[in-house]
């Protein structure tokens, strides 16, 4: 009986070790930095004007492709602008359809002045977003060969 009760005994000091906890702690910092993303669909896009209604202007010839946005900022805004100036008789057009946070300045010439193409954009993401190109070609322009310019559009601060 002694030995059940010494037994006993031991047991029940081993049994609340087992039970025994230990904890710590972790101090977790966060961040979350601006984000501002803009991506342009297509690589390229083609505007070719050809055809025109006797006694008139040459028809504008129209092109499109999509973009997408991701941004955390407020009061952003999309400029667009070209890198060399169009040539005599020649007018390009930008039309950015706006994210569901946004007014779009509708079609803009394009310059190489940045030119304020959406406004208002406010923490949004969207994507397959409307980017229209518009060529206008007086008979002034004459014929021009294949050329190019480069269209960048640019997310920032509207402040």
């Amino acid at each position: 009986m002694k030995k059940l009760a010494i037994a006993v005994a031991v047991m029940a000091l081993c049994a609340t070790g087992a039970f025994a906890a230990d904890n710590d702690t972790l101090r977790i910092n966060y961040e979350v930095k601006a984000i501002n993303e803009i991506a342009i669909t297509d690589e390229a896009v083609t505007l070719t004007v050809d055809t025109a209604v006797a006694g008139s202007q040459p028809e504008q010839a129209t092109a499109g492709s999509t973009y997408g946005i991701t941004t955390n900022g407020s009061d952003m805004k999309i400029t667009g602008a070209i890198d060399t100036a169009m040539d005599t008789g020649l007018t390009l057009k930008a039309n950015l359809t706006a994210p569901s946070v946004g007014t779009s300045a509708s079609a803009v010439e394009m310059t190489e002045v940045a030119a304020d193409l959406v406004t208002g954009i406010t923490e949004v993401t969207g994507s397959g977003l409307a980017l229209g190109l518009t060529l206008d070609a007086t008979v002034d322009a004459g014929v021009v060969a294949s050329a190019q310019k480069t269209l960048t559009l640019t997310l920032t601060s509207a402040l």
